[in-house]
């Protein structure tokens, strides 16, 4: 056998290493069509090309197909069809979570911005002067969690891409107009962690909802309705999170000494304290409807699930430095999350389980 021989049986070899990751039905009946149409598309590249490997485009459109094999929609396989239902409801319930803080932030933004500097104590309009440039940029970061509720209100009218597209500029806009904090690596860590309650959902998003799975259409009254509740919760929690500015500013003026226990409530107020809050209750809600005969739970509850994790290591990396109130207010938030994620994960199990027993049956790739 010549040395180009060689060479073309072991490029061949790491097609068929990549086409591994394609499921196992699938690779039977497409893996010899795939791999003699890498291989003659190997020997039309440019002459100097380094044919004994794969080009990373061929592995990203390996990558993708898998990616959406794996995450099926209607007409695929049952459990395809389960993860990629699953991994579309985790991207839909964290869409309706960051719309509610894009609702929160939006208050906090007119109550703190909005009202004439006389009219509040000092040190409570922020920093920036008023028209400077970085009141407008603080207030523009303030608004652009918003950007959630419209990436929510066009997965409900059917627009993957336009709310794939929100959901990234939602990520990437705010860290232009406030970078964060890399003077160390404790710093850069805890923004890292802060971070990925957000990411976690717009990966679901990005991934879940593709050509083969996209999102249906509601009605217009549903579709507002849908959008119209997280941001009316979450303009209702800015007004709770203004009272207890109040109270803070209050108790302050009168000496007392309850600034800790203050600080404490205000953690349930911010983002990872709202999202324990939260998948406590969709765990009591599973929990409830898991128990009603002809309901399964388990779809939601493996989603729910997987928006736990982020919220767990959020809570976990940002924990470092904490002391007194501070920190016992954050190791309850901690327990409550790693309990939410522990009972979900259970509640979905069972759940499929009782539906089909070989959807959470071990497979060979």
């Amino acid at each position: 056998m010549s040395e180009r021989d060689d060479e073309r049986g072991l490029l061949e070899e790491r097609y068929r290493r990549w086409l591994r990751l394609l499921p196992a039905s699938y690779r039977a009946e497409r893996e010899e069509e795939m791999v003699a149409a890498f291989m003659d598309g190997a020997r039309r590249a440019p002459a100097g090309h380094d044919d004994q490997r794969p080009r990373l485009l061929e592995i990203a459109s390996v990558a993708a197909l898998a990616l959406r094999l794996r995450l099926g929609g209607p007409g695929s396989p049952p459990g395809a069809y389960l993860w990629g239902e699953t991994v579309r409801l985790a991207a839909l319930l964290g869409l309706v979570f960051w719309t509610t803080i894009a609702g929160l932030y939006a208050g906090q933004a007119v109550l703190t911005y909005g009202i004439p500097a006389d009219a509040l104590p000092d040190g409570v309009m922020g920093i920036g002067d008023p028209e400077s440039p970085d009141r407008a940029r603080l207030v523009l970061a303030d608004l652009t969690p918003l950007l959630w509720a419209v990436s929510l209100g066009a997965l409900a009218r059917g627009r993957a891409r336009t709310a794939k597209a929100a959901a990234v500029a939602a990520l990437v806009v705010p860290c232009v107009l406030v970078p964060p904090p890399m003077t160390e690596w404790e710093n850069a860590v805890r923004w890292a962690c802060s971070l990925l309650p957000a990411v976690v959902p717009a990966l679901a998003l990005l991934t879940g909802f593709h050509r083969a799975a996209p999102p249906p259409r509601l009605p217009a009254r549903r579709a507002r309705l849908l959008l119209a509740l997280p941001v009316a919760a979450g303009l209702l929690l800015s007004l709770v999170v203004g009272v207890l500015g109040a109270a803070t500013r209050a108790a302050t003026r009168a000496g007392i000494p309850s600034e800790e226990l203050l600080v404490a409530a205000w953690m349930w107020a911010d983002t990872t304290g709202l999202a324990s809050v939260s998948l406590a209750a969709v765990a009591v809600w599973c929990a409830l409807r898991h128990r009603t005969p002809g309901r399964s739970a388990g779809p939601v509850a493996l989603a729910a699930a997987i928006l736990a994790v982020p919220a767990v290591l959020a809570r976990a990396g940002t924990m470092p430095g904490m002391t007194g109130v501070t920190f016992l207010t954050a190791t309850l938030q901690l327990a409550v999350l790693v309990a939410s994620g522990i009972a979900l994960v259970v509640i979905g199990v069972r759940a499929l389980r009782a539906a089909d027993p070989g959807l959470t049956a071990l497979r060979a790739p």
